[in-house]
């Protein structure tokens, strides 16, 4: 198990977490004969007493954390009802199903409904609980039987709040733990809100499980288990229950989106970027039925307190950001409109304490880089080329200032492209976030740029001569921050262990960034002479582009895809696609005596044998190596079975076998 294992002291977090000041690391260890088996039977079989519209009734123990759902108007106002014996939910229910209203909103026919105080009258046919259907009952019975062993859960639990939670921030690790170890404890008869947040937990686990085998944890098996039939059962277990909780609960709860979003980042890791999007469709539904889209007070509200608000705003940032950036990424409109994040930013701080080290509380959170990443996302929205016009170099340049002088100013110190790095020791994961921020930055800069490519010679040259110098800096622009990317690219691999990974971020921008430089390299107004001086990229002062610069990070970013090829199909198809447009991109410009093989210092010759990665040299990669065959002649034989028409594939092995077995 990852860090320490905490006996049952009825306290959470624990006096040791609390002193390091790492709440979020704490994770109670779990019994070998997990405890919690019995109490898990008897739940089981009180399933049968549950009625459908009342599974929402159960308090927790006093004193104990409320499930995440617990606070939310969705999930409050059914208990209440109960508790009072009053249809105070009724009406709202069957009107929102039948007219599809969001009975939260201060401004739709429900709240003139709510004036005349109609519910005791409309909704006394709804005030009799109605059972829940045998069927569900009985796949919810199964399902529950069939969660893997709580040591699985929580080694999956605990390496998730400590090694892959910094990337999205969809549950806040603290809150989330509390309501974990609640989890093991709840009252009979199980709640709605019981099965939805162990679909939250599976989901999670499914999603934990594709980054695993990782540097830190080798082996293919936890608890004797094999990771794929953890991922398999967790999968199917928690679609199962996701489909029983919309039957038994229409409306829904945070918890229901966060675990929507959890799913479709696993098919993201997956190498399926269209179920990732469709999963984001699903969570901006589910968002709007729970009514986390608005942060109502007054009588929609439901005694949520502000902590419980505060997750709320932040899932619902998360998701708004996600939102933009795929909608940018894949040409797609976007499913949240520009403006309903507005309302929702981040109220409440919950950084890191550290006492006397930060006096004046300016350390970064662990949400600072999504708020980063919101704000990108709102700037593109805001500014995005126009739908179907021809690209405008003027325009271009005009996107590019604005971004320089309005988005640029608002990135956190610890967050810049020049970052202050004096927090990075005492916030986990702030240099890792720092990395993936400068990804978004850099690859928005090259989908700003990028249709410049698409312009046809014709085009150019009815252009202006101002226009065409403009354009002729854009180009160069566009290299750069693609070749920036990859850098950052690399960086960020090369922080997680340089290994094999399903994180999408690492394959998807290896792959945008290759191709937009390839493109840019095929251009014959690209420049290739020159020699030394510095160019300008963000208020960076870097190296001027040139061909064998831009083809030798091609070549690195194409032994990456290679690499990873053997745990993704998003990487191999990627790689694959990369090496025809390599061959394409230097058919005419290959030569004995190229660059590309050799130069005065012999510094490329024989690649890919003898070129330096983001590993080092391929002598020191070993098993981890980028390419099976160490050929100098791999470039220079596809090249000429291309020439000839001949299968350049068919001597070529782009696809290492992953051995994840013990050493």
């Amino acid at each position: 198990m990852l860090g320490h294992v905490l006996k049952r002291s009825g306290t959470y977090p624990c006096n040791h977490c609390t002193r390091r000041r790492r709440p979020e690391e704490c994770v109670f260890g779990s019994n070998p004969a997990d405890a919690a088996a019995p109490l898990r039977t008897a739940a089981l079989s009180s399933l049968d007493e549950i009625p459908a519209r009342r599974l929402d009734i159960v308090d927790a123990p006093s004193g104990a954390p409320r499930p995440s759902g617990r606070g939310s108007s969705t999930a409050s106002a059914p208990a209440a009802a109960v508790g009072n014996n009053k249809p105070i939910d009724s009406l709202s229910t069957t009107l929102a199903q039948s007219f599809g209203y969001f009975d939260g909103s201060p401004h739709n026919t429900m709240a003139l409904l709510r004036e005349w105080d109609l519910r005791d009258e409309v909704g006394k046919a709804d005030v009799t609980a109605k059972p829940a259907s045998p069927d569900i009952l009985a796949v919810v019975k199964r399902d529950l039987a069939r969660i893997p062993h709580r040591q699985i859960l929580d080694f999956l639990v605990q390496y998730f709040v400590r090694e892959l939670n910094w990337m999205k921030q969809i549950v806040h690790s603290p809150v989330f733990l509390s309501h974990y170890q609640h989890q093991w404890t709840v009252e009979l008869p199980l709640s709605v809100e019981h099965i939805e947040f162990t679909t939250l937990v599976l989901r999670i686990c499914s999603y934990t499980a594709q980054f695993l085998p990782s540097p830190s944890y080798t082996v293919d098996t936890i608890h004797g288990l094999s990771l794929s039939e953890i991922r398999d059962t967790c999968d199917n277990i928690g679609n199962s229950l996701a489909k029983a909780c919309l039957a038994l609960d229409w409306k829904g709860s945070l918890v229901r989106v966060q675990h929507h979003l959890f799913a479709s980042l696993k098919s993201s890791c997956e190498g399926r970027t269209d179920q990732f999007w469709e999963g984001v469709a699903c969570a901006s539904q589910a968002a709007q039925k729970a009514g986390i889209h608005t942060d109502i007070d007054g009588p929609g509200a439901g005694g949520i307190d502000e902590l419980e608000k505060e997750m709320r705003r932040r899932t619902f940032c998360t998701l708004y950001m996600l939102d933009s950036h795929l909608s940018r990424q894949l040409d797609r409109l976007p499913f949240l409109p520009d403006d309903s994040i507005c309302n929702m930013l981040p109220r409440v701080r919950l950084g890191p304490n550290l006492g006397d080290m930060d006096p004046d509380n300016s350390a970064p959170e662990i949400f600072t880089e999504r708020l980063m990443q919101l704000h990108l996302g709102r700037f593109w929205r805001k500014y995005a080329p126009i739908r179907n016009l021809e690209y405008d170099p003027t325009h271009g340049e005009q996107r590019y200032e604005r971004f320089c002088t309005e988005y640029l100013p608002l990135l956190a110190p610890s967050m810049a492209l020049k970052p202050d790095t004096k927090w990075d020791k005492h916030v986990p994961k702030l240099a890792l976030q720092r990395e993936l921020l400068h990804i978004s930055i850099l690859d928005s800069i090259c989908w700003s740029f990028r249709p410049l490519l698409l312009l046809k010679p014709r085009q150019i040259a009815n252009m202006p001569p101002y226009k065409r110098v403009l354009l002729q800096s854009q180009r160069e622009k566009l290299a750069l921050a693609a070749l920036k990317e990859l850098e950052a690219v690399t960086a960020l691999h090369s922080m997680l262990g340089g290994s094999h990974t399903r994180f999408a971020a690492i394959i998807f921008n290896t792959f945008e960034a290759a191709v937009t430089l390839l493109s840019v390299c095929s251009h014959p107004d690209f420049s290739t002479d020159q020699v030394g001086g510095f160019d300008e990229i963000l208020g960076l002062k870097v190296p001027r582009p040139t061909r064998q610069k831009s083809l030798l990070a091609v070549e690195k970013a194409l032994g990456r895809l290679q690499m990873l090829s053997g745990v993704s199909e998003m990487a191999a198809s990627g790689a694959s696609i990369i090496v025809q447009l390599y061959i394409k991109a230097t058919r005419e410009s290959v030569s004995p005596d190229s660059a590309l093989y050799s130069d005065s210092t012999n510094t490329y010759t024989s690649w890919p044998s003898a070129t330096p990665t983001f590993l080092g040299s391929n002598d020191e990669l070993g098993p981890w190596g980028l390419l099976e065959p160490s050929n100098p002649e791999w470039m220079a034989e596809v090249l000429s079975a291309m020439a000839s028409n001949a299968d350049p594939f068919a001597e070529v092995h782009l696809r290492p076998q992953l051995d994840l077995s013990m050493p």
